[in-house]
């Protein structure tokens, strides 16, 4: 059974999930020679979507809890950008994005 809590997670996860989105679809209108409101636009329309469901996620979780795992939108990032715009990512940020992994899952196991 699903507690408040872990909704309150999940719901962070799908903010972070959606802002990763919402970055490379910027990032894919900065690119594009054509179509660069098309793309900003669903980018902006993502960020705003991220807004109201981190708003959300805070009912059931303390803004204490919840921030620091809104970091995971760095990973979020990371592994979009890697696969979607097929963007280079060192091994420094693949330790880095690690850390954040490590970081936010202590933050979940206390929450």
């Amino acid at each position: 059974m699903m507690t408040p809590t872990h909704f309150g997670i999940l719901l962070v996860l799908s903010a972070t999930a959606l802002e990763g989105f919402g970055q490379v679809l910027l990032k894919k209108a900065a690119l594009v020679r054509s179509g660069k409101g098309s793309w900003r636009g669903l980018g902006l329309m993502f960020f705003a979507l991220e807004a109201l469901v981190y708003t959300w996620s805070l009912r059931y979780l303390d803004v204490s809890t919840a921030f620091p795992l809104s970091s995971l939108s760095f990973a979020a990032v990371a592994f979009l950008s890697r696969g979607l715009l097929r963007e280079t990512v060192d091994r420094t940020r693949w330790v880095g994005v690690l850390l954040i992994l490590a970081g936010a899952s202590l933050v979940a196991l206390r929450a």
